[in-house]
């Protein structure tokens, strides 16, 4: 049996980001959906956080697992400059629950960003205590959200988690692609 790991990396989106806050855009919403889809069934975890250009993921699960997925991410076209901050053996996951749970810079991160006199998230220029600092930011604010009760939840989270962190809107979206799909394709067989 493999030994379990935590990696930690960071990389620059190679894809057009958004000069305002949007929310989630069309790519990050495939890889975020691809990425809770091939992690479920390898029992791979962690959270990705996404903001002015910028990942910062942490992957946990199985050691071999989790480096042959780096290598995937490392020669991904979507992301450049990827360099791996950490990687060690771990004695149990602090991500379990989720497949991939998703982070943009919310305030709990904009006041440490502020803290360390960071005007924009650029997690390449954070050293180990920073890093540190980021990861417990995000698994706090991961607990707070699975120990809160539903009902005590703001409507926004429990409309991404019902759509698994996609917003209900991307989901339109794809629905709306698909159907014109299926219809593009039946007008093909059609004529």
């Amino acid at each position: 049996m493999s030994q379990l790991c935590q990696l930690v990396y960071a990389s620059r989106a190679s894809f057009e980001v958004p000069d305002q806050d949007i929310g989630v855009t069309p790519e990050l919403a495939r890889i975020l959906t691809q990425s809770r889809r091939n992690n479920k069934p390898l029992d791979v975890g962690g959270v990705l956080c996404f903001c002015d250009g910028h990942f910062f993921q942490c992957l946990e699960g199985e050691r071999d697992v989790v480096e042959s997925l780096y290598e995937r991410i490392e020669n991904d076209e979507r992301h450049h400059n990827v360099a791996l901050l950490r990687k060690d053996s771990v004695h149990h996951r602090q991500y379990r629950l989720w497949a991939m749970k998703y982070f943009s810079v919310n305030e709990p991160i904009r006041a440490f960003l502020n803290a360390q006199g960071m005007d924009r998230f650029d997690p390449f220029r954070l050293d180990g205590s920073g890093m540190d600092r980021l990861l417990q930011i995000l698994r706090e604010d991961t607990e707070a959200q699975m120990t809160r009760p539903v009902g005590d939840r703001p409507k926004r989270v429990n409309r991404m988690a019902a759509s698994g962190g996609v917003s209900p809107a991307m989901l339109g979206v794809g629905a709306l692609a698909a159907a014109l799909t299926v219809v593009a394709l039946i007008v093909l067989v059609i004529l």
